[in-house]
């Protein structure tokens, strides 16, 4: 699906605006406690202007009775399709605030010449908010928890990292977390097609 830059996009966000849209697709997650099982995602990357952009995510997990089988080779519009979104796992909102570094430096984090810094707030409404620092290099972003607060009746969640790139013009991602007293580990991956541009 075509995609263009909107006229207003803050200059700083250029690097991300391959991102900018609606996605929808599939994948899967499991941990440890968590056996593993398909999902169906939304994701909606948008922007007001400002110099960050916005992005709301929500999962459903698969209704194993009414979905289909999937397989790692389909878009994600294709894996979407196979299946029939049940309960609801989570939903996110985030915002994605590019930091440029001047040319020919490195970033604090030792980050290479061409990428550009990202600083990403992610909220969810089980009582977490997470802050990522990382970067985006072409049409990959990399991405560690550099803080997590959480309420007191919130899950034990000590940190994660992520990883999102563009694939065959599908959005791929991919995310690890520590929680519930577990070392680093898989916790879920999802390939999303662009639903709009």
């Amino acid at each position: 699906m075509a995609f263009t830059i909107p006229d207003d996009l803050a200059p700083e966000c250029l690097p991300l605006a391959w991102l900018l849209g609606s996605w929808r697709g599939f994948g899967m997650l499991g941990y440890p406690g968590v056996p593993e099982q398909a999902f169906v995602q939304e994701v909606r990357f948008d922007h007001d202007g400002g110099p960050y952009l916005r992005s709301r995510s929500t999962i459903w997990l698969a209704d194993r009775s009414r979905s289909g089988e999937i397989a790692q080779e389909m878009t994600g519009s294709e894996g979407a399709s196979a299946l029939v979104p049940g309960q609801q796992w989570s939903t996110e909102t985030s915002y994605w605030r590019p930091v440029p570094t001047a040319a020919g430096d490195d970033g604090p984090d030792g980050q290479a010449r061409g990428a550009t810094e990202l600083e990403v707030l992610v909220a969810d409404p089980a009582g977490q908010l997470s802050v990522y620092l990382g970067a985006v290099r072409g049409a990959r972003v990399d991405l560690a928890t550099d803080a997590v607060v959480r309420t007191a009746t919130a899950a034990e969640v000590a940190g994660a990292r992520r990883t999102y790139g563009l694939v065959q013009h599908d959005l791929m991602w991919a995310m690890d977390l520590a929680a519930f007293g577990n070392e680093l580990q898989s916790y879920a991956s999802g390939r999303l097609s662009r639903q709009d541009g």
